[in-house]
């Protein structure tokens, strides 16, 4: 039960983004491109919060905690499109999947890298990086 309070931030996050998403804000910024960079943010905030909670959960290799991740990450991604489908102000739109795709990459890979930089300080780095990765 301990282990299931890593994954209370993403979870209360992803909640508030169903919420947000399911209502009619009604903001208009005439910035070219800024939904998705609003989508590339959203979705790297959830991928380093799910990072945090497989990281600190999971004993398998940082690969498979990277995967996981990612994966759940973007599922719930498509859910939240899929969800966007029946609400009738919204939109789906690949190009937001895109978006949220690639910010749950670089959120994961930010946890990733904060991850290393304290488990291996650079004293105590291994030589063979590769391996601890697999």
């Amino acid at each position: 039960m301990k282990k299931l309070a890593y994954f209370l931030p993403a979870a209360a996050y992803y909640v508030l983004v169903f919420i947000v998403s399911s209502s009619d804000i009604g903001i208009s910024i005439d910035v070219l491109y800024f939904d998705k960079a609003a989508h590339f943010a959203e979705y790297g905030i959830l991928g380093f919060l799910l990072a945090f909670g497989f990281f600190n959960v999971l004993g398998t290799p940082l690969a498979w905690k990277f995967i996981l991740s990612f994966f759940t990450c973007i599922t719930l991604a498509g859910l939240d499109e899929f969800h966007q489908f029946f609400v009738p102000w919204r939109q789906v739109e690949i190009l937001d999947l895109l978006a949220d795709s690639l910010g749950a990459a670089a959120g994961v890979l930010f946890f990733l890298i904060l991850y290393a930089r304290k488990k291996w300080p650079k004293s105590g780095r291994p030589k063979d990086t590769s391996s601890a990765l697999l």
